[in-house]
């Protein structure tokens, strides 16, 4: 009796000794964190390379940006209304991508304040420009104030804009940050 124990414990350790080495030797071990910051990092740079590239051709008019239906057509006969995109916004959701937002805010803030304008249009609107909070009234990128809008567009140049307008409204908020408050205009301090 005490012989068939140990045979069969020698077996099962026997058996879990193969497949420990089996594994050790012909395992996939996961790459290491290096490996995975270092691979993130290049994809994320011929991602954002890539789409900065896409942004500069549309700016030189080389690509035409796509054109949005007004409306969606009520019958295969009837003709389509188009009006040009001013972004190269994602198609049904009207959602800017981060490239779109940070080559918009790096048309109006100091180089220096780029990254915290990003991080406060991220906050205030998840780059949707036309975002909007119904408890403040609040609408577009930076959630301007609707009794604060007219003044911010007009002085940033965009007098009589929407506040949905992605452009008016990054051209507003520099506008409040450099002339009419600093940051402290803003919900979120990014």
């Amino acid at each position: 009796m005490r012989s068939r124990r140990f045979s069969f414990l020698a077996g099962w350790s026997a058996v879990a000794l193969l497949a420990l080495a089996g594994f050790a030797a012909f395992g996939n071990p996961g790459p290491d964190s290096q490996q995975v910051v270092t691979e993130a990092a290049a994809a994320s740079l011929g991602h954002t390379a890539g789409a900065y590239a896409g942004l500069g051709f549309a700016r030189m008019g080389l690509v035409e940006l796509e054109t949005v239906a007004a409306e969606p057509p009520e019958t295969e006969d009837e003709p389509v209304e188009t009006v040009a995109a001013g972004t190269i916004a994602t198609p049904g959701t009207g959602w800017l991508s981060e490239v779109e937002v940070r080559a918009l805010i790096s048309l109006y803030f100091e180089p220096a304040d780029i990254n915290r304008a990003v991080r406060i249009a991220w906050c205030e609107s998840r780059f949707d420009p036309a975002s909007a909070n119904l408890r403040t009234g609040g609408l577009g990128l930076f959630q301007h104030l609707p009794q604060y809008w007219e003044e911010r567009a007009a002085n940033a140049g965009f007098s009589g804009a929407a506040q949905t307008d992605p452009e008016a409204s990054v051209a507003a908020a520099a506008w409040a940050v450099y002339q009419g408050g600093g940051w402290d205009v803003f919900a979120c301090q990014g």
